[in-house]
């Protein structure tokens, strides 16, 4: 896929299809910064290695991301169109959304807006249009790490999780609920990777545990964020390895008895794309 970085001893952020013609690096994007990505993926403890460039207000949950697709959406009602947003509803959506980052950039001193989103791609896709210049961080994590952290989280029920939408149908199988949001959302944000490859560089959150400081510095270069805009080594006080703690142990494996043999197929293809063993 274009837009990642080279392959890595691991195979870090996403190496390069087999077979793929080596290509001169892509330019570096210089529009806002968007980590995409689900619940319990790790997305604080990365938001928290990102907050370390002096350059990045790093936010999450704002809610900027569906205020476009919502703004996008009216402004089709208003206008009357069945064609996505005219040149002036584009401009009217960029200097709200221009205006509530500058904020946000001056509270922090910094000079890019960097947001954690948890949103479905489709209000990423009207986020792109928009700020066509926008960088996009789509982190992953296996099921096995999702499956561990959720069950632990919610041990007496998943009622009220990010989960629970994808309860019916298995009442009281926590695997098949858990394992069904974590297929939707990680094929949904792999598809979104193939159809803007050169906007996505693809980050795993077991290979930034493995080796933070190699694998954020990679992020920060594919960003364009010079080490001269880096705060003090040993700014992450809770993240893994950086401040001298021990990274977790292995995750354990998947409950598959648990799982219908449909979910197994496309947790198989999904851990596959992503270069996961099962």
């Amino acid at each position: 896929m274009s837009g990642r970085l080279p392959a890595t001893a691991n195979g870090v952020l996403a190496a390069r299809p087999a077979g793929a013609a080596e290509a001169a690096a892509p330019e570096i994007r210089r529009g806002p910064v968007i980590m995409l990505t689900y619940a319990h993926s790790g997305a604080m403890n990365v938001m928290q290695a990102l907050s370390t460039s002096r350059s990045l207000a790093c936010t999450a949950g704002t809610g900027l991301l569906p205020l476009c697709d919502t703004a996008a959406a009216t402004w089709q009602r208003v206008e009357n169109r069945g064609a996505p947003a005219s040149p002036l509803a584009l401009k009217s959506i960029r200097t709200l959304v221009a205006t509530m980052a500058s904020v946000l950039q001056s509270a922090a001193g910094a000079s890019r807006w960097c947001e954690t989103a948890f949103v479905a791609p489709a209000a990423a896709e009207t986020f792109v249009r928009i700020f066509p210049d926008t960088a996009f961080l789509c982190l992953h994590r296996s099921l096995r790490g999702v499956l561990a952290e959720g069950a632990a989280a919610y041990p007496w029920g998943l009622g009220g999780s990010p989960f629970w939408p994808h309860f019916a149908g298995h009442p009281g199988n926590s695997a098949e609920t858990i394992g069904s949001y974590w297929a939707a959302c990680a094929g949904q944000l792999l598809d979104f990777e193939a159809g803007h490859q050169a906007s996505c560089l693809r980050v795993r959150y077991e290979d930034i545990l493995a080796d933070p400081q190699r694998h954020v510095g990679e992020i920060f270069a594919h960003l364009g964020e010079g080490s001269r805009e880096l705060m003090a080594p040993g700014s992450l006080p809770d993240f893994p390895s950086l401040s001298g703690q021990a990274a977790p142990g292995p995750e354990p494996p998947l409950p598959t008895e648990h799982m219908s043999p449909e979910l197994l197929a496309t947790v198989r293809e999904l851990h596959a794309r992503l270069d996961y063993a099962l």
